[in-house]
């Protein structure tokens, strides 16, 4: 758990300041500028939870492991991209759009881990078995 909230919290950091370039340097909408920086983000975000918190090694599995990763990320996607766009239309302040980008995440975050706990770990208990026998 505390390998997951670190890497949360360097993805946060990631995501956050590519959302404050779109949206600060850039004048893209908070929307935009959020599923910009998630669809970026989402590259290291998988290969940290991959290989530092599930400590999972070999090949990634498109169905088994990428494939939930993606699905999970673009709920959180959907979800802060909502969030983002809403405090644009209703603040129009960058720093607004950022904390509503991290409650929408937020709200998919505890969900995400569990689901991502069982799918690593099945794998590496798949895995260990192909080795074994």
């Amino acid at each position: 758990m505390a390998r997951y909230l670190a890497t949360t919290v360097v993805n946060g950091v990631n995501h956050h300041v590519l959302l404050q370039i779109a949206v600060r340097w850039w004048g893209w909408p908070g929307g935009a500028s959020n599923a910009f920086a998630a669809s970026v983000a989402v590259f290291p975000a998988y290969w940290l939870s991959k290989r530092w918190v599930w400590e999972a090694t070999g090949p990634s599995s498109v169905r088994h492991e990428i494939g939930p990763f993606w699905a999970l990320s673009a709920l959180g996607l959907i979800t802060s991209t909502t969030m983002a766009e809403m405090a644009d239309r209703f603040f129009d302040a960058p720093i607004l759009i950022s904390v509503a980008s991290v409650f929408g995440y937020l709200v998919v975050w505890v969900f995400k881990f569990v689901a991502l706990n069982v799918v690593f770990n099945r794998n590496k208990e798949q895995t260990a078995e192909v080795v074994v026998a």
